[in-house]
């Protein structure tokens, strides 16, 4: 494996769930890509179930529901899924990198991953009626993350992420490459086995390496089309995302998404994504 130092995170990928700000009103957006955080996010659902992609990614959301706040816990699925939402309800979420697990102490990234938890089982009582009591009355995005990184820094994040590990190392190999990777090309990389390598990102990411690099490459895509939406070549700067053919890139794209990449395109246009979205 290489000696030079890595970066804990690269800002190669930006996880997106195009289909929260469809469903939903006056979506808000704040990248921050540190912190193991990707990002922090706010809406009133429209509906009582909201349509998810693979990502990779935890999400932990708060909704504001009938004078208290609600909490869950999400892992990424691993084909398209649904959530449930809380109909005309606030949330408030936040989605951390691939292979970030905040609730380590309480369960591994492998039995979130495709499943949903109660988060504020996993709270101290006194921390719990701190957190959720600032946060029902914060009136803003910018004061829900204040309060949350507070928490967050000062009861989750005790340790930044090693710049030298295996995991920092794999994890921005996928995501350089846009997913266009082997096993057996990390194998070759690293100088570890490839059965090594098979229980190690199991470990640390929750799914098999085949998964992981499968929805790497997923929503580099999404971000690719996302990016270029409305241009004549959006679909073949898309399909530069590691597919290695046109039929690949569809079949794999629908069974993601559910749509193909040109009805996926249309979808989002139809249904006004980028006025719905305000990035802060």
């Amino acid at each position: 494996m290489p000696n030079s130092k890595a970066e804990a995170f690269t800002t190669a990928l930006k996880p997106k769930q195009p289909e929260f700000v469809l469903a939903t009103s006056d979506y808000r957006k704040k990248v921050i890509m540190k912190n193991n955080i990707a990002h922090f996010y706010q809406f009133t659902a429209e509906s009582n179930k909201l349509e998810v992609i693979p990502d990779a990614c935890i999400d932990i959301l708060f909704w504001k529901k009938d004078g208290k706040i609600v909490t869950k816990i999400a892992g990424t699925v691993l084909e398209k899924g649904e959530s449930d939402a809380e109909l005309n309800s606030e949330c408030f979420g936040v989605r951390f990198m691939p292979g970030v697990n905040p609730v380590d102490k309480f369960l591994p990234l492998y039995e979130i991953v495709n499943n949903e938890w109660e988060f504020s089982s996993m709270i101290s009582h006194d921390e719990k009626e701190k957190l959720l009591e600032t946060l029902f009355f914060a009136n803003t995005i910018e004061e829900k993350i204040n309060i949350f990184m507070n928490y967050y820094i000062n009861h989750v994040e005790t340790n930044t992420e090693d710049s030298f590990s295996l995991k920092t190392y794999l994890r921005n190999e996928i995501i350089n490459s846009n997913g266009d990777l082997k096993l057996s090309d990390l194998s070759i990389k690293t100088g570890y086995s490839e059965r090594y390598l098979n229980k190690k990102i199991h470990e640390d990411f929750g799914m098999n390496p085949k998964n992981l690099i499968r929805i790497i490459r997923f929503q580099k895509a999404v971000d690719s089309l996302i990016a270029t939406i409305g241009n004549s070549s959006c679909i073949s700067t898309a399909l530069d995302s590691g597919y290695y053919d046109q039929s690949h890139f569809i079949k794999d794209f629908k069974k993601l998404s559910g749509l193909t990449p040109i009805n996926y395109i249309d979808h989002l246009l139809s249904h006004s994504y980028n006025k719905k979205l305000h990035v802060i």
